[in-house]
């Protein structure tokens, strides 16, 4: 995330990290990606935010991974674009852009006709958050 924030309007230490960066990866090519066998269609999500992260414009960090029976096949890193007063706020809104991405990711596979097992496991490490989850005055 700290380099990709800066591809609109990159700066020379920018674009030298961009190439520290290619350079690292071309001296790993032969590690690869890996993705396991697997008959299941189990979606799992995590989400985390890191509140208060950009210390110069007060922004909430967020991020979710998604995997698909152990393999991942979705991710997002993004500043949330309204400056959270909790860590409580900031966490239900990456629970919502994670939710949005699991609506998406269930229809596509309905589409192709494969039965997703719901409900869908979302794991969080929140307990405010969890507790605005389960409480239905809340919705």
């Amino acid at each position: 995330m700290q380099l990709s924030q800066f591809v609109h309007k990159p700066c020379t230490t920018h674009i030298d990290a961009a190439l520290h960066l290619v350079g690292h990866l071309k001296g790993c090519h032969e590690r690869g990606l890996s993705f396991p066998i697997s008959n299941s269609f189990h979606l799992t999500a995590y989400y985390d935010v890191d509140w208060v992260s950009c210390v110069d414009s007060r922004r909430s960090l967020t991020g979710y991974r998604i995997f698909l029976g152990g393999a991942l096949i979705s991710w997002k890193t993004k500043k949330q674009t309204t400056i959270a007063r909790s860590t409580a706020e900031a966490e239900y809104r990456s629970l919502g852009t994670t939710v949005f991405e699991l609506q998406w990711i269930s229809y596509v596979l309905q589409d192709l006709r494969i039965q997703v097992p719901t409900p869908i496991p979302l794991h969080c490490d929140n307990l405010a958050t969890l507790h605005i989850i389960a409480n239905p005055v809340f919705h």
